[in-house]
Protein backbone atom coordinates (compact mmCIF):
# COMPACT_ATOMS: atom_id res chain seq x y z
CA UNK A 1 0.00 0.00 0.00
CA UNK A 2 1.22 3.40 -1.30
CA UNK A 3 0.58 4.96 2.54
CA UNK A 4 2.66 2.04 3.94
CA UNK A 5 5.66 3.50 2.14
CA UNK A 6 5.35 7.18 3.21
CA UNK A 7 4.41 6.14 6.44
CA UNK A 8 7.70 4.62 7.04
CA UNK A 9 9.86 7.02 4.98
CA UNK A 10 8.36 9.81 7.55
CA UNK A 11 9.11 7.18 10.52
CA UNK A 12 13.00 6.88 9.34
CA UNK A 13 12.81 11.21 8.71
CA UNK A 14 11.09 11.57 12.10
CA UNK A 15 12.89 9.64 14.23
CA UNK A 16 16.42 10.72 14.42
CA UNK A 17 15.56 14.22 15.29
CA UNK A 18 12.86 12.75 18.12
CA UNK A 19 15.76 10.28 19.63
CA UNK A 20 18.33 12.88 19.88
CA UNK A 21 16.07 15.67 21.60
CA UNK A 22 14.63 12.65 23.69
CA UNK A 23 18.35 11.72 24.80
CA UNK A 24 19.12 15.28 25.91
CA UNK A 25 15.83 15.85 27.70
CA UNK A 26 16.51 12.55 29.68
CA UNK A 27 20.47 12.62 30.34
CA UNK A 28 21.24 16.49 30.44
CA UNK A 29 18.22 18.58 31.21
CA UNK A 30 15.83 18.50 34.06
CA UNK A 31 12.80 18.97 32.47
CA UNK A 32 9.02 18.29 34.08
CA UNK A 33 8.01 14.27 32.51
CA UNK A 34 5.02 15.95 30.89
CA UNK A 35 7.27 17.78 28.48
CA UNK A 36 8.67 14.22 27.87
CA UNK A 37 5.14 12.33 27.47
CA UNK A 38 4.59 15.57 25.04
CA UNK A 39 7.35 15.04 22.73
CA UNK A 40 6.35 11.44 22.13
CA UNK A 41 2.80 12.68 21.01
CA UNK A 42 4.48 15.33 19.25
CA UNK A 43 6.80 12.48 17.26
CA UNK A 44 3.91 10.59 16.87
CA UNK A 45 1.53 13.11 15.23
CA UNK A 46 4.78 14.55 13.01
CA UNK A 47 4.70 10.66 11.60
CA UNK A 48 1.32 10.84 10.49
CA UNK A 49 1.14 14.34 9.35
CA UNK A 50 4.05 14.00 7.07
CA UNK A 51 2.82 10.72 5.48
CA UNK A 52 -0.69 12.07 5.00
CA UNK A 53 0.55 15.24 4.10
CA UNK A 54 3.13 13.33 1.07
CA UNK A 55 0.14 11.61 0.35
CA UNK A 56 -1.83 14.15 -0.64
CA UNK A 57 0.68 16.57 -1.91
CA UNK A 58 1.21 14.40 -4.72
CA UNK A 59 -2.25 13.87 -6.11
CA UNK A 60 -3.38 17.55 -5.58
CA UNK A 61 -0.27 20.40 -5.01
CA UNK A 62 1.73 18.82 -7.56
CA UNK A 63 -1.29 18.55 -10.11
CA UNK A 64 -2.29 21.77 -9.69
CA UNK A 65 0.75 22.98 -10.13
CA UNK A 66 1.91 21.78 -13.26
CA UNK A 67 -1.92 22.31 -14.61
CA UNK A 68 -1.82 25.98 -13.61
CA UNK A 69 1.90 26.27 -15.45
CA UNK A 70 0.91 24.17 -18.33
CA UNK A 71 -2.61 26.05 -19.07
CA UNK A 72 -0.90 29.56 -18.74
CA UNK A 73 2.18 29.04 -21.41
CA UNK A 74 -0.78 27.14 -23.28
CA UNK A 75 -2.59 30.87 -23.35
CA UNK A 76 0.56 32.60 -25.31
CA UNK A 77 -1.16 36.23 -23.62
CA UNK A 78 2.00 37.47 -21.06
CA UNK A 79 0.37 39.45 -19.54
CA UNK A 80 -2.72 37.35 -18.01
CA UNK A 81 0.11 34.87 -17.34
CA UNK A 82 1.82 37.74 -14.88
CA UNK A 83 -0.98 38.81 -13.53
CA UNK A 84 -2.30 35.51 -12.60
CA UNK A 85 1.32 34.71 -11.20
CA UNK A 86 0.66 37.36 -8.99
CA UNK A 87 -2.04 36.32 -7.87
CA UNK A 88 -1.41 32.65 -7.12
CA UNK A 89 2.04 33.67 -5.78
CA UNK A 90 -0.03 36.07 -3.34
CA UNK A 91 -2.15 33.40 -2.12
CA UNK A 92 -0.01 30.31 -1.82
CA UNK A 93 2.46 32.08 0.36
CA UNK A 94 -0.47 33.84 2.36
CA UNK A 95 -1.38 30.01 2.99
CA UNK A 96 2.07 29.35 4.19
CA UNK A 97 2.04 28.09 7.97
CA UNK A 98 5.49 28.90 8.88
CA UNK A 99 4.84 32.29 7.70
CA UNK A 100 2.65 32.95 10.30
CA UNK A 101 4.50 31.85 13.29
CA UNK A 102 7.53 33.90 11.87
CA UNK A 103 4.85 37.17 12.04
CA UNK A 104 3.89 36.00 15.30
CA UNK A 105 7.76 36.61 16.58
CA UNK A 106 8.18 39.75 14.70
CA UNK A 107 5.35 41.32 16.09
CA UNK A 108 6.92 40.07 19.71
CA UNK A 109 10.64 41.17 18.95
CA UNK A 110 10.46 44.03 16.79
CA UNK A 111 8.44 47.63 15.97
CA UNK A 112 6.22 46.13 13.39
CA UNK A 113 3.85 45.09 15.09
CA UNK A 114 0.81 44.24 12.93
CA UNK A 115 1.21 40.31 11.69
CA UNK A 116 -1.23 40.62 9.20
CA UNK A 117 0.61 43.56 7.63
CA UNK A 118 4.12 41.69 7.80
CA UNK A 119 2.72 38.61 5.68
CA UNK A 120 0.54 40.90 3.41
CA UNK A 121 3.98 42.77 2.31
CA UNK A 122 5.56 39.22 2.35
CA UNK A 123 3.11 37.54 0.18
CA UNK A 124 3.24 40.52 -2.23
CA UNK A 125 7.14 39.96 -2.77
CA UNK A 126 6.57 36.37 -3.78
CA UNK A 127 4.09 37.40 -6.23
CA UNK A 128 6.26 40.01 -7.64
CA UNK A 129 8.94 37.62 -8.20
CA UNK A 130 6.97 34.93 -9.51
CA UNK A 131 6.06 36.82 -12.77
CA UNK A 132 9.35 37.35 -12.73
CA UNK A 133 9.81 33.70 -12.97
CA UNK A 134 7.52 33.57 -15.81
CA UNK A 135 9.21 35.90 -17.59
CA UNK A 136 12.28 33.88 -16.75
CA UNK A 137 10.52 30.57 -18.62
CA UNK A 138 8.61 32.60 -21.34
CA UNK A 139 12.40 34.54 -22.74
CA UNK A 140 14.25 31.96 -21.36
CA UNK A 141 16.28 34.10 -18.91
CA UNK A 142 19.27 32.66 -17.18
CA UNK A 143 18.57 31.83 -13.78
CA UNK A 144 22.13 32.77 -12.63
CA UNK A 145 21.90 36.30 -14.29
CA UNK A 146 18.29 37.41 -12.63
CA UNK A 147 19.76 35.57 -9.23
CA UNK A 148 22.76 37.90 -9.28
CA UNK A 149 20.79 41.38 -10.53
CA UNK A 150 18.40 40.39 -7.50
CA UNK A 151 20.94 39.60 -4.97
CA UNK A 152 22.56 43.01 -5.87
CA UNK A 153 19.56 44.87 -4.87
CA UNK A 154 19.10 43.09 -1.84
CA UNK A 155 22.64 43.86 -0.66
CA UNK A 156 22.47 47.45 -1.46
CA UNK A 157 19.40 48.26 0.08
CA UNK A 158 20.88 46.15 3.42
CA UNK A 159 22.96 49.04 3.63
CA UNK A 160 19.91 51.80 3.89
CA UNK A 161 17.32 49.67 6.24
CA UNK A 162 17.12 49.83 10.33
CA UNK A 163 19.87 47.14 11.21
CA UNK A 164 17.05 44.93 13.23
CA UNK A 165 15.42 44.39 9.75
CA UNK A 166 18.02 43.13 8.31
CA UNK A 167 17.58 39.58 9.74
CA UNK A 168 14.20 39.91 9.81
CA UNK A 169 13.68 40.62 6.05
CA UNK A 170 16.00 37.54 4.91
CA UNK A 171 13.91 35.23 7.29
CA UNK A 172 11.07 36.23 5.74
CA UNK A 173 12.59 34.82 2.15
CA UNK A 174 13.59 31.77 3.36
CA UNK A 175 10.54 31.35 5.42
CA UNK A 176 7.77 31.58 2.46
CA UNK A 177 8.74 28.04 1.38
CA UNK A 178 7.33 25.60 2.79
CA UNK A 179 4.89 22.74 2.72
CA UNK A 180 2.22 24.45 0.85
CA UNK A 181 4.61 26.31 -2.01
CA UNK A 182 7.17 24.12 -2.52
CA UNK A 183 5.46 21.26 -4.34
CA UNK A 184 3.16 23.71 -5.93
CA UNK A 185 6.19 26.17 -7.37
CA UNK A 186 8.44 22.79 -8.52
CA UNK A 187 5.52 21.67 -10.42
CA UNK A 188 4.55 25.13 -11.95
CA UNK A 189 7.81 25.66 -13.24
CA UNK A 190 7.83 21.75 -14.74
CA UNK A 191 4.62 22.56 -16.17
CA UNK A 192 5.30 26.14 -17.63
CA UNK A 193 8.09 25.17 -18.96
CA UNK A 194 6.93 21.73 -20.67
CA UNK A 195 4.85 23.81 -23.09
CA UNK A 196 7.36 26.21 -23.49
CA UNK A 197 9.37 23.44 -25.27
CA UNK A 198 12.36 25.00 -23.84
CA UNK A 199 16.05 23.09 -24.91
CA UNK A 200 16.56 23.22 -20.99
CA UNK A 201 12.91 22.43 -19.54
CA UNK A 202 14.82 20.25 -16.67
CA UNK A 203 16.39 23.73 -15.71
CA UNK A 204 13.71 25.63 -15.85
CA UNK A 205 11.56 23.48 -13.70
CA UNK A 206 13.98 24.56 -10.80
CA UNK A 207 14.43 27.70 -9.72
CA UNK A 208 11.16 29.17 -9.24
CA UNK A 209 11.36 29.00 -5.44
CA UNK A 210 14.96 30.46 -5.71
CA UNK A 211 13.24 33.55 -7.65
CA UNK A 212 10.18 33.85 -5.02
CA UNK A 213 12.87 33.64 -2.18
CA UNK A 214 13.92 36.93 -3.04
CA UNK A 215 10.65 38.88 -3.16
CA UNK A 216 9.75 39.02 0.59
CA UNK A 217 13.25 40.00 1.41
CA UNK A 218 12.94 43.21 -0.89
CA UNK A 219 9.56 43.90 0.31
CA UNK A 220 10.54 43.83 3.80
CA UNK A 221 13.65 45.73 3.36
CA UNK A 222 10.70 48.40 1.81
CA UNK A 223 8.32 48.46 4.26
CA UNK A 224 11.13 49.09 7.09
CA UNK A 225 12.01 52.50 5.40
CA UNK A 226 8.30 53.45 6.70
CA UNK A 227 8.35 52.16 9.51
CA UNK A 228 9.03 54.71 13.03
CA UNK A 229 11.84 52.45 15.32
CA UNK A 230 10.23 51.36 18.68
CA UNK A 231 11.06 49.41 21.56
CA UNK A 232 9.72 46.25 21.46
CA UNK A 233 9.19 43.33 24.45
CA UNK A 234 12.22 40.74 24.74
CA UNK A 235 9.93 38.05 25.90
CA UNK A 236 6.41 36.46 26.22
CA UNK A 237 4.43 34.82 28.74
CA UNK A 238 3.05 31.45 27.53
CA UNK A 239 0.14 29.53 29.05
CA UNK A 240 0.10 26.06 28.47
CA UNK A 241 -2.70 23.70 29.94
CA UNK A 242 -1.80 21.54 32.56
CA UNK A 243 -3.75 18.72 30.85
CA UNK A 244 -1.82 17.23 27.93
CA UNK A 245 -4.84 15.88 26.03
CA UNK A 246 -6.67 19.40 26.43
CA UNK A 247 -3.44 20.75 25.36
CA UNK A 248 -3.21 18.88 22.34
CA UNK A 249 -7.05 19.38 21.41
CA UNK A 250 -6.61 22.71 22.06
CA UNK A 251 -4.23 23.12 19.34
CA UNK A 252 -5.52 20.36 17.39
CA UNK A 253 -8.68 22.50 17.13
CA UNK A 254 -7.00 26.13 15.99
CA UNK A 255 -4.50 24.07 13.26
CA UNK A 256 -7.91 22.42 11.56
CA UNK A 257 -9.59 26.27 11.46
CA UNK A 258 -6.02 27.93 10.12
CA UNK A 259 -5.21 25.58 7.48
CA UNK A 260 -8.78 25.32 6.11
CA UNK A 261 -9.02 28.72 6.08
CA UNK A 262 -5.81 29.37 4.38
CA UNK A 263 -6.09 25.61 1.88
CA UNK A 264 -9.85 27.70 0.66
CA UNK A 265 -7.79 30.14 -1.76
CA UNK A 266 -5.82 27.27 -3.01
CA UNK A 267 -9.25 24.91 -3.98
CA UNK A 268 -10.90 28.08 -5.14
CA UNK A 269 -8.00 28.66 -7.88
CA UNK A 270 -8.28 24.76 -8.57
CA UNK A 271 -12.04 25.06 -9.47
CA UNK A 272 -11.74 27.95 -11.01
CA UNK A 273 -9.00 26.48 -13.70
CA UNK A 274 -11.00 22.87 -13.83
CA UNK A 275 -14.46 25.08 -14.81
CA UNK A 276 -12.38 27.61 -17.27
CA UNK A 277 -9.74 25.38 -18.55
CA UNK A 278 -8.42 22.05 -17.11
CA UNK A 279 -11.61 19.87 -18.21
CA UNK A 280 -10.03 17.11 -16.22
CA UNK A 281 -12.66 14.15 -16.34
CA UNK A 282 -14.41 13.85 -13.08
CA UNK A 283 -12.46 10.80 -11.67
CA UNK A 284 -9.26 12.90 -11.69
CA UNK A 285 -11.38 15.52 -9.99
CA UNK A 286 -12.41 13.48 -7.22
CA UNK A 287 -8.69 12.28 -6.59
CA UNK A 288 -7.44 15.81 -6.69
CA UNK A 289 -9.91 17.00 -4.03
CA UNK A 290 -9.59 13.48 -1.92
CA UNK A 291 -5.73 15.05 -2.24
CA UNK A 292 -6.53 18.55 -1.28
CA UNK A 293 -8.37 16.56 1.89
CA UNK A 294 -5.35 14.54 3.10
CA UNK A 295 -3.18 17.76 2.32
CA UNK A 296 -5.47 19.35 4.86
CA UNK A 297 -5.16 16.64 7.30
CA UNK A 298 -1.82 16.29 6.87
CA UNK A 299 -0.55 19.72 7.58
CA UNK A 300 -2.97 19.96 10.52
CA UNK A 301 -1.86 17.43 12.00
CA UNK A 302 2.07 18.20 11.24
CA UNK A 303 1.70 21.57 12.58
CA UNK A 304 -0.11 20.11 16.08
CA UNK A 305 2.50 18.09 16.87
CA UNK A 306 5.08 21.14 16.30
CA UNK A 307 3.32 23.66 18.30
CA UNK A 308 2.58 20.71 21.41
CA UNK A 309 6.29 20.36 22.24
CA UNK A 310 8.83 21.78 19.45
CA UNK A 311 8.37 25.10 19.99
CA UNK A 312 8.54 24.83 23.83
CA UNK A 313 11.35 21.99 23.81
CA UNK A 314 13.57 24.14 21.59
CA UNK A 315 13.38 27.99 23.96
CA UNK A 316 13.89 25.19 26.68
CA UNK A 317 17.26 23.67 25.02
CA UNK A 318 18.65 26.98 24.21
CA UNK A 319 17.91 28.41 28.04
CA UNK A 320 20.12 25.65 29.40
CA UNK A 321 23.19 25.81 27.62
CA UNK A 322 23.04 29.75 28.19
CA UNK A 323 22.74 29.38 31.52
CA UNK A 324 25.30 26.50 32.11
CA UNK A 325 28.14 28.38 30.05
CA UNK A 326 28.25 25.31 27.90
CA UNK A 327 29.46 27.19 25.37
CA UNK A 328 31.08 24.55 23.08
CA UNK A 329 29.02 21.83 23.76
CA UNK A 330 25.99 24.17 22.38
CA UNK A 331 27.82 24.76 18.77
CA UNK A 332 28.36 20.79 18.63
CA UNK A 333 24.26 20.24 19.76
CA UNK A 334 23.42 22.92 16.83
CA UNK A 335 25.79 20.62 14.69
CA UNK A 336 23.67 17.85 15.80
CA UNK A 337 20.17 19.42 15.44
CA UNK A 338 20.91 20.83 12.55
CA UNK A 339 21.33 18.01 10.64
CA UNK A 340 18.87 15.65 11.60
CA UNK A 341 16.10 18.32 11.75
CA UNK A 342 15.87 19.19 8.32
CA UNK A 343 15.14 15.48 7.76
CA UNK A 344 12.38 15.96 9.31
CA UNK A 345 10.96 18.55 6.65
CA UNK A 346 7.93 17.84 4.37
CA UNK A 347 9.59 20.23 1.18
CA UNK A 348 12.38 18.25 1.42
CA UNK A 349 10.83 15.24 0.32
CA UNK A 350 8.95 16.13 -2.55
CA UNK A 351 12.33 18.22 -3.44
CA UNK A 352 14.76 14.96 -3.43
CA UNK A 353 11.48 13.02 -5.60
CA UNK A 354 11.33 15.93 -8.31
CA UNK A 355 14.76 16.15 -8.47
CA UNK A 356 15.12 12.76 -8.96
CA UNK A 357 12.50 11.85 -11.48
CA UNK A 358 13.49 15.17 -13.40
CA UNK A 359 17.06 13.76 -13.37
CA UNK A 360 15.98 10.68 -14.61
CA UNK A 361 17.31 9.35 -11.60
CA UNK A 362 21.03 10.82 -12.08
CA UNK A 363 20.87 12.40 -8.57
CA UNK A 364 20.14 10.26 -6.24
CA UNK A 365 17.85 11.39 -3.24
CA UNK A 366 19.91 10.47 -0.83
CA UNK A 367 22.56 12.56 -2.38
CA UNK A 368 20.65 15.58 -2.13
CA UNK A 369 19.33 14.48 1.69
CA UNK A 370 22.74 14.27 2.43
CA UNK A 371 24.08 17.34 0.71
CA UNK A 372 21.67 19.27 2.42
CA UNK A 373 21.94 18.01 5.76
CA UNK A 374 25.14 18.83 5.62
CA UNK A 375 24.44 22.62 4.92
CA UNK A 376 21.44 23.08 7.22
CA UNK A 377 24.20 21.84 10.20
CA UNK A 378 26.98 23.92 9.52
CA UNK A 379 24.14 26.85 9.49
CA UNK A 380 23.23 26.43 12.89
CA UNK A 381 26.20 26.35 13.91
CA UNK A 382 27.45 29.56 12.96
CA UNK A 383 23.66 30.31 14.11
CA UNK A 384 24.69 29.05 17.91
CA UNK A 385 28.35 31.41 17.25
CA UNK A 386 26.39 34.24 16.56
CA UNK A 387 23.82 33.91 19.36
CA UNK A 388 26.72 33.45 21.61
CA UNK A 389 29.11 35.68 20.11
CA UNK A 390 27.06 37.90 18.31
CA UNK A 391 27.87 39.54 15.10
CA UNK A 392 26.17 41.21 11.80
CA UNK A 393 25.06 39.09 9.89
CA UNK A 394 26.23 40.30 6.14
CA UNK A 395 29.38 39.12 7.55
CA UNK A 396 28.41 36.20 6.60
CA UNK A 397 25.61 36.12 4.11
CA UNK A 398 27.02 38.28 1.32
CA UNK A 399 30.52 36.48 0.84
CA UNK A 400 28.32 32.51 0.73
CA UNK A 401 25.94 34.41 -1.48
CA UNK A 402 28.65 36.30 -3.53
CA UNK A 403 30.31 32.45 -3.64
CA UNK A 404 27.36 30.75 -4.89
CA UNK A 405 26.36 33.20 -7.29
CA UNK A 406 29.76 33.08 -8.77
CA UNK A 407 29.87 29.27 -9.06
CA UNK A 408 26.09 29.26 -10.43
CA UNK A 409 27.76 30.64 -14.30
CA UNK A 410 30.21 27.91 -14.04
CA UNK A 411 28.23 25.18 -12.56
CA UNK A 412 25.34 22.94 -14.96
CA UNK A 413 22.51 25.01 -14.82
CA UNK A 414 19.95 22.49 -13.41
CA UNK A 415 22.65 22.45 -10.52
CA UNK A 416 22.64 26.12 -9.70
CA UNK A 417 18.71 25.91 -10.14
CA UNK A 418 18.39 23.10 -7.36
CA UNK A 419 20.83 24.58 -4.98
CA UNK A 420 19.00 28.09 -4.37
CA UNK A 421 15.44 26.02 -4.10
CA UNK A 422 17.40 23.70 -1.61
CA UNK A 423 17.82 26.66 0.45
CA UNK A 424 14.07 28.06 0.06
CA UNK A 425 13.29 23.69 1.03
CA UNK A 426 15.77 23.34 4.37
CA UNK A 427 13.54 26.82 5.94
CA UNK A 428 10.32 24.69 6.73
CA UNK A 429 8.14 24.03 10.13
CA UNK A 430 11.11 22.65 11.81
CA UNK A 431 13.38 25.52 11.22
CA UNK A 432 10.68 28.46 12.07
CA UNK A 433 9.09 26.46 15.23
CA UNK A 434 12.16 24.42 16.88
CA UNK A 435 15.77 25.86 15.48
CA UNK A 436 14.43 29.50 16.17
CA UNK A 437 13.18 29.11 19.43
CA UNK A 438 17.10 26.77 20.20
CA UNK A 439 18.58 29.94 19.12
CA UNK A 440 16.41 32.65 20.75
CA UNK A 441 17.08 30.72 24.16
CA UNK A 442 20.50 31.13 23.92
CA UNK A 443 20.76 34.82 23.12
CA UNK A 444 20.79 37.67 25.64
CA UNK A 445 18.03 39.62 23.98
CA UNK A 446 15.57 37.13 23.29
CA UNK A 447 16.32 37.36 19.32
CA UNK A 448 17.13 34.66 16.98
CA UNK A 449 16.35 36.51 13.75
CA UNK A 450 19.01 35.54 11.10
CA UNK A 451 19.04 32.00 12.27
CA UNK A 452 16.30 30.87 8.74
CA UNK A 453 18.08 33.39 6.96
CA UNK A 454 21.61 31.41 7.58
CA UNK A 455 19.53 27.71 7.11
CA UNK A 456 18.56 29.32 3.67
CA UNK A 457 22.03 30.21 2.77
CA UNK A 458 24.24 27.11 4.00
CA UNK A 459 22.58 24.31 1.80
CA UNK A 460 22.86 27.15 -1.35
CA UNK A 461 26.61 26.32 -1.32
CA UNK A 462 26.82 23.05 -0.21
CA UNK A 463 25.02 22.11 -3.52
CA UNK A 464 26.77 24.00 -5.28
CA UNK A 465 30.09 22.63 -4.27
CA UNK A 466 28.36 19.33 -5.54
CA UNK A 467 27.54 20.64 -8.31
CA UNK A 468 30.93 21.75 -9.06
CA UNK A 469 32.10 17.89 -7.85
CA UNK A 470 29.71 16.96 -10.47
CA UNK A 471 31.32 18.79 -13.03
CA UNK A 472 34.73 17.98 -12.75
CA UNK A 473 33.78 14.49 -12.50
CA UNK A 474 32.02 14.63 -15.44
CA UNK A 475 34.50 15.99 -17.03
CA UNK A 476 37.38 13.32 -16.09
CA UNK A 477 34.82 10.64 -16.85
CA UNK A 478 34.25 11.76 -20.23
CA UNK A 479 38.14 12.09 -20.95
CA UNK A 480 38.22 8.44 -19.67
CA UNK A 481 35.65 7.08 -21.87
CA UNK A 482 37.45 8.93 -24.88
CA UNK A 483 40.60 7.37 -24.25
CA UNK A 484 38.80 4.40 -23.93
CA UNK A 485 37.22 4.30 -26.92
CA UNK A 486 40.38 5.69 -28.29
CA UNK A 487 42.58 2.74 -27.39
CA UNK A 488 39.90 0.67 -28.19
CA UNK A 489 39.51 1.61 -31.77
CA UNK A 490 43.89 1.16 -31.76
CA UNK A 491 42.75 -2.67 -30.73
CA UNK A 492 40.19 -3.34 -33.12
CA UNK A 493 42.26 -1.63 -35.81
CA UNK A 494 45.38 -4.37 -34.66
CA UNK A 495 42.81 -7.04 -34.40
CA UNK A 496 41.55 -6.28 -38.17
CA UNK A 497 45.11 -6.47 -39.18
CA UNK A 498 45.99 -9.25 -37.54
CA UNK A 499 42.84 -11.11 -39.10
CA UNK A 500 42.37 -10.09 -42.13
CA UNK A 501 45.95 -8.52 -43.62
CA UNK A 502 48.01 -11.11 -42.05
CA UNK A 503 46.34 -13.97 -44.21
CA UNK A 504 46.69 -11.74 -46.97
CA UNK A 505 50.26 -11.54 -46.71
CA UNK A 506 51.00 -14.97 -46.08
CA UNK A 507 48.80 -16.40 -49.42
CA UNK A 508 50.82 -13.42 -50.47
CA UNK A 509 53.90 -15.25 -49.53
CA UNK A 510 52.98 -18.62 -50.66
CA UNK A 511 52.05 -17.55 -53.99
CA UNK A 512 55.25 -16.02 -54.71
CA UNK A 513 56.77 -18.96 -53.57
CA UNK A 514 54.47 -21.67 -55.25
CA UNK A 515 55.21 -19.47 -58.38
CA UNK A 516 59.07 -19.53 -57.63
CA UNK A 517 58.85 -23.25 -57.37
CA UNK A 518 57.38 -23.76 -60.59
CA UNK A 519 60.10 -21.70 -62.62
CA UNK A 520 62.81 -23.24 -61.24
CA UNK A 521 61.41 -26.55 -61.81
CA UNK A 522 60.15 -25.56 -65.27
CA UNK A 523 64.33 -24.60 -65.91
CA UNK A 524 65.48 -27.80 -64.24
CA UNK A 525 63.38 -29.80 -66.78
CA UNK A 526 64.52 -27.99 -69.42
CA UNK A 527 68.28 -28.33 -68.76
CA UNK A 528 67.47 -32.40 -67.85
CA UNK A 529 66.14 -32.48 -71.59
CA UNK A 530 68.77 -30.58 -73.03
CA UNK A 531 71.76 -33.12 -71.51
CA UNK A 532 69.63 -35.98 -72.97
CA UNK A 533 69.58 -35.11 -76.78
Amino acid sequence: MKFLGKLKESVLSVLPITLVIFAMLIFFIDVDISLVIKLIISALLLILGIAIFSLGADASMIELGEGVGSTLSKNGKLLFMLLIGLVIGFIITFAEPDLMVLARQVADYSSLSSTWLFIIVVSLGVGVLLMLGILRVYFKFKLSLLLTLSYAIVFILSFFVPEEFVPIAFDSGSVTTGPISVPFLIAFGLGLSAVRESKNEEDNSFGMIALCSVGPIISVMLLSLFLDPSSASTSTEVIADTNIFNELFTILGESLGDVAIILLPIIAIFVLFQIFAFKYPKTKVMRMLLGFLLTYLGISVFLTGVELSYLEIGSVIGEFFATSNSRNIAILVGLILGAFAIVAEPALHVLKKQVEEVTNGTIKQSVIVVTISLGVAISVMVAVIRALFPFNILYILIPLYALSLILSFINPKLFTAIAFDAGGVATGTMAVSFILPFITGLTNNGQGFGTIALIACFPVVTMQILGLIYKIKTVKSNKLKLAQILENNRIIEFDYTRRYLEPLVVARDSVVEFDYKVKKGEKRRENHKKRTK
